[in-house]
Order: structure tokens, then sequence, then C-alpha cells
């Protein structure tokens, strides 16, 4: 090494290693004597026989036990996973989406079991409410589907729920969102294989999607509507009829069972189990109903059911217009019928704007294109003709007919304008309907009659029959405002002797609802349904600015309704003497609209909303907040 470093011309000279070692000082060793260090042996690798034999860490070996339980944590990951794929890939989630469904129903439950107390503050009770509307709100977006048409049921009822719920659920009413191109011409495909396509529509072999079943160019792929079950697209036949295309939006055929079956377990745990409340025995009814708009087919009859009817009614034929279905062409998930051109019903500016032509309904009026907010061209129609046509409807429906559209909200009405300027209501959207019997409708109709010539004991007798124990609430809950005479207690929640507190609010509204249903069995189930029929048509009725006597005319029904079935001349007589008395309404009726359009006062639905939202407060403690009966 030395010589080495030598080779490089190096100013110094490194001594030999060895010297360095034996002269080195301060180095500690066995060999140091004094400061100078000796070399006990020289510098050779260690005989490798002489070392220690190497031996691998131990590791604490795993009992029996912990290894079967490593296995079958493993294999339980290992199918929950595959299965969580299969469901949503095969089965649109279906399994999955109910799980969440107990496990928000678990935390509710625990939520108002824990924290739902006597001594606890109204601002805790407000939190535990708020926290359970967002749950439930979430649940519903997150599931989509029927969740979303249970999630309407529940905004329809929020005058039963807390302030919180009326506020949060009014959203379930916006259109939904829609389902992509690709979804719906499965859909579309799968309802017509087979060769259902070239039969029906004269499409070659392997065509199916929806441009080629329609005429070219025509089919439009945005969705002209979106609802929570179905979506609405438009095209042309190529016969040359324009018709509506109503899709059912992917998954919901293989959901609703499962999405009802948990809807009825979760009714019953919270409604007889966990808060008391006498409703568990609605739930089978609900359910029925609601998987019934899920098959086209039925509405398909219902359809056709209540377009004969109509024909039949002589006051209603020309007044109101069922849209024609195509039969041969609609299946279980589709349904094709006629396109009709007209105006939602809550559209009250374009309903009485200047008319100019069908072709300009809707369109800005010459001239102000540069306005952000220019008028726009109507139908110029009578608000009141359109109210009274569509009150007449449901009455008919409701007293005679048997058969009742159950969810007339804005969307599912449509005006157009006849050649006599006069306006026509078609009626959209036969999914929901109920059918009655002929002695509940002479007997729901003799309890109207009652109700407005304040005959209490046939109320009392009527309310008793159906199970009903507090006929004093149900005749005003019928009435959809304040009926007056009632029990002392209902007198002294009057007169301000209630509880004070949220809790006892909650309490004393859980014991009226016991008495209000003495005898669960016997009442009619379809009762849950014309009371939302009809404060849906009073919501309408505000909407236009209360333009008729909403009640005055449902009862003139009923009472022309109990003379028709009952026959007789004495029958008729009396319906004659209730007319006259119906005089007497009217007049209360037009003295406040006149005060509506000369001081700006409320207009007559209005003023009863205002009437129930205190008897609400007074007698139930639920505060009525926003468009509540808006529908």
């Amino acid at each position: 090494m030395a010589s080495l470093l030598r080779s490089r011309a190096l100013p110094f000279a490194f001594p030999p290693i060895a010297q360095t070692l034996r002269t080195c000082p301060r180095i500690r060793s066995n060999g140091i004597v004094g400061s100078r260090l000796y070399a006990k042996s020289s510098f050779l690798p260690p005989d490798p026989t002489g070392l220690p034999r190497y031996k691998p860490p131990r590791y604490p070996r795993l009992s029996a036990f912990a290894k079967k339980t490593g296995r079958r944590l493993a294999i339980a990951t290992a199918v929950g996973t595959g299965l969580y794929f299969a469901d949503d890939y095969f089965n649109y989630s279906t399994f999955s989406r109910n799980l969440k469904t107990l496990w928000v129903a678990i935390l509710i439950s625990a939520d108002y079991k824990l924290n739902f107390r006597p001594d606890a503050p109204a601002e805790k009770l407000s939190a535990i409410h708020e926290r359970t509307a967002d749950r439930i709100l979430n649940l519903c977006f997150a599931n989509g589907g029927l969740y979303q048409k249970m999630g309407q049921a529940i905004a329809m009822q929020t005058a039963a729920l807390p302030p919180i719920f009326q506020k949060k659920f009014r959203m379930f009413f916006d259109e939904t969102p829609q389902a992509g191109y690709a979804e719906i011409a499965r859909i579309m495909k799968e309802e017509y294989a087979g060769g259902k396509a070239q039969e029906l529509f004269g499409v070659e072999k392997g065509k199916w999607e929806p441009e080629d079943l329609f005429a070219p160019g025509t089919f439009q792929r945005r969705a002209v509507g979106s609802a929570s079950v179905a979506q609405v697209h438009k095209a042309q036949l190529k016969t040359g009829e324009w018709v509506a295309i109503k899709i059912q939006k992917p998954g919901i055929s293989r959901q609703v069972y499962w999405d009802l079956a948990v809807f009825k377990f979760v009714m019953d745990v919270f409604s007889e189990r966990l808060f008391a409340l006498p409703l568990g025995f609605l739930t089978p009814f609900i359910c029925e109903r609601l998987e019934s708009e899920t098959d086209f087919v039925n509405e398909t009859r219902n359809s056709e059911r209540m377009r004969e009817f109509v024909q039949q009614e002589k006051s209603l034929r020309d007044r109101v217009y069922i849209p024609k279905v195509f039969n041969r062409l609609s299946t279980k998930r589709v349904m094709i019928a006629e396109w009709i051109e007209g105006v939602a019903v809550a559209d009250k500016d374009i309903l009485t704007a200047p008319y100019r032509g069908d072709h300009k309904v809707g369109k800005p009026m010459r001239g102000r294109k540069d306005d952000p907010n220019p008028p726009v061209y109507g139908l110029d129609v009578s608000l009141k003709q359109v109210m009274h046509t569509m009150v007449d409807l449901f009455c008919a429906q409701i007293f005679l007919g048997g058969w009742v559209h159950c969810d007339p909200h804005p969307g599912n009405i449509l005006i157009r304008r006849l050649p006599s300027g006069k306006p026509q209501l078609v009626l959209l959207d036969h999914g929901l309907y109920i059918s009655t019997t002929p002695e509940f409708r002479r007997q729901y109709a003799t309890f109207w009659r009652a109700l407005l010539t304040f005959d209490n004991a046939v109320i009392q007798e009527i309310a008793k029959s159906w199970g009903i124990g507090n006929s004093d609430l149900f005749a005003s809950s019928v009435l959809l405002k304040p009926y007056k005479g009632g029990s002392k207690e209902v007198l002294d929640l009057m007169e301000g002797r209630s509880a004070s507190s949220a809790y006892e609010r909650h309490q004393q509204m859980r014991r009226m609802m016991e008495k209000f249903l003495e005898e669960e069995e016997k009442m009619p189930k379809e009762l849950v349904f014309i009371g939302r029929n009809m404060r849906i048509v009073q919501g309408n009725n505000a909407i236009l600015g209360s333009p008729v006597n909403r009640i005055r005319i449902m009862g003139e029904w009923a009472s022309y309704a109990v003379s028709k079935m009952e026959g007789g001349t004495q029958s008729w007589y009396r319906h004659f003497v209730f007319r006259i008395v119906m005089i007497t309404l009217d007049i209360g009726f037009y003295i406040g609209r006149i005060k509506q359009f000369v001081l700006g006062g409320m207009g007559f639905e209005e003023t009863l909303e205002m009437r129930m939202r205190k008897v609400a407060k007074e007698e139930f403690g639920v505060d009525l907040q926003g468009d509540v009966f808006a529908g």
C-alpha cells in the first residue's frame, strides 16, 4: 500500500498499518500497557466452525382456534366482498340498501330511547328530531326508487311530525334524477325481446334501440319528466301519432319486494313497539298500493276504467280528458300513451295570460325578448272553471264512482284550451288508485252531509262504526278545518290548559292517537288515500288563489250521492233543503273573497290552513310550517 501511495507522488507517505496499530495511543483493548497498544493476534477472519450456530427468532405459534378463526374471517371477507359486488352489479344493490335501512332504523331507535326524556330541554329534543329527519332524508335519496316514493308519503304526513320534517321533506316533490339513455335502452330491449320489437313496431330483426322503434329522429333521449319510479320520453310512432313513453327506472322491479318487506318491518317496530302508535295495521295496505304503482299493465287498466267513467258522467264528459293508452305496445315496465300538449295546473300566470294560439303558449310576447322575465302568452282561461272542474272530478270519483285517483299533485294535471275558450283538465299518471264499496261510499257521503249540517249524532254514529273514538278530531281531519264542539279535553286544550313541554306534548299526542283509533280493525283503510287526495286538491286550490269554495262543492256532491243511492222523494227533498243551507256557506265564502281582493287578505284555503295550524298547535302540540297543505 505504501508503494501505491508513493506511486501517486503524494507529498507525504503513510506509515505501515502494523506500525500505526502498535504505536497509536488512546486505543483501549486487552493489549494496552500504559499508553501503548500491543497486538495479541494478527488480523485474520475468525474460523466459521468456531462461531455460534445461528438460531432464527422464535415467534409465538398460533393456536388451532386462532388459525380456524383466521380462515373463517378470510373466507367471510372474500364471500362478503363477492356478494357486495354481485348485489351491486346484478341486483341493483337490493340487499345492501336494505341493510342500510336497518342500520338507520337502529340508530334512530337508539337515539330516541336514550335521549328522548322528560327532563330533556326543548333544544335537545329538537336536535333529536333534526338528526332523525336528516338520517331518513339521506337514506331515501341514497336508495332512490321506492324510497323516494316513501319520502313523498312522509312529506304528505308532515302535519303529524315535528316542524323540521316539514321543512326538510318538501324537496321530495321536486323532480328526481333521470336514468341515462343506456339504462332505459336496456330496459326497452328486455321488454321487447323475443321478436316483440319486430311484431309491434315493424323493425328489422336485431334492432331494438328506442330510436329504431319510433319514427327516425323523433325519440328524445332526455326525459321530459322524471319521478321516483319512472320517467317520460317523447317520440312519434311510425304511424304518425306523437306519444309519451313512460319507462320504469332500472332496478325497480327487483328492489320492490325487499324494499317493501323492510318497510313493513321498520313500520311495525317504530309504530307499534317503539312509539306505541296504532298505525301498523295500515302498512300492508299502503305497501300493496305502492307495489301496484310499479306495474304499468295495472296502470293501463286504471286509465281505461277512468276514461270510461268520465265518458259516462255527463257533467265531466267535455271538461275532463284521459289520454288514450296504446295497450298493444305497452308492457309491465313500458307504457305508451297519447302525447298531450298542456300547461301544468300550478302555472297560474300562463293559465291566465293572453291567448294567441296554441303554438304561442309559454312564448314571450312580441317586443319583450330583452326583458329577463318577459310576460308570455298563455291560455286565458278562468281559474274558477279550472278548479271547479278539478273538485267536481274527484268528488265524482269519491262519492259516485268508487274508483279514486290518489296522486293528483300539480305535475299530474294539465290544462288545455278548448275551441270554445273553456279549459279542459287532462288527468295523468294512473298508477295509484283505490277502490271503495257502495256501503263505504254511502257512509262517507252521509258523513260529509252531516258535517256541514252539524248533525253530531250522525257523525258520532258513523265514526263509531269505523272504530274511531274521537269523532270531533276525525271531523276536523276530513274537513281539513276545525270542527267545533268537542269533548272537555279538546276544549281545555283550545283554552290553553295544555301541556307545555315538548316531551309532554309528544306524550299527549300519543294518547290522543290511541283514543282516536279505538278499534283499528274497523277503520276503512281507504280513508288514508282519500285524505291524501283531498289534501292535494286543497293545496291546488290554494295555489290558484282559492277561486272556489271546495267544501261547499264537496258537500253538494255528497248530498247528491246520498239522494241518488237512497232514492225516493223524501231523500231528494233533503238534498234540496241541503242546497238551500249551502247558500249561507257561499255567503261567507264570497265575503272572504271580497276581503281578499279589496284588502289583500288571505284566500279561503289559506284561512282554513291558518285555523288548522292553530288547532294542531293547541290540540296536538304540532307546529305546522311551510306548504303543508300544498300537496
